[in-house]
């Protein structure tokens, strides 16, 4: 396995008004995993849509996560682990609502998080993402003989 870096794009986040400079990586493939950053309400084209609408914020997330997926050479199916920031508990049932539909009800593993404020006051929604390329082999435990 290589552990040649590829970077799947750049953020320039000095002009979406989020408090630091320079350009950040959307998202890095090393080897076989990809580690995306947090994807939020931002659009291709850097508008922010959904604005008050977490279920749109967090729809436009898991796309952009696709996208960058796609760009790595991998699938939706291929994630591992989601990180879920949401800036109001009673937020989560519309958000994972959207995450089952991304997924088609096999969702990986995940871990939730309600924050006080994301980057920008109108942000409701962030999803980072771990995805392995490739093949997952489940073993069964084996019995040990004594």
């Amino acid at each position: 396995m290589s552990n040649e870096r590829k970077v799947l794009g750049w953020m320039d986040v000095t002009t979406l008004g989020m408090g630091a400079r320079g350009r950040w990586a959307r998202g890095t493939r090393v080897g076989n995993l990809v580690f995306l950053s947090g994807q939020t309400a931002f659009d291709a084209n850097d508008r922010l849509v959904g604005v008050g609408d977490p279920r749109a914020q967090a729809r436009n997330a898991l796309n952009n996560i696709r996208l960058l997926l796609e760009k790595a050479g991998a699938r939706m199916s291929d994630v591992v682990k989601l990180f879920v920031y949401v800036t109001d508990r009673g937020y989560r049932p519309e958000v994972y609502d959207e995450i089952v539909k991304a997924f088609g009800g096999r969702c990986p593993s995940s871990t939730g998080l309600v924050v006080s404020g994301l980057a920008r006051e109108e942000l409701l929604v962030e999803i980072d993402a771990i995805a392995a390329i490739g093949r997952i082999t489940t073993k069964r435990p084996g019995r040990r003989r004594a």
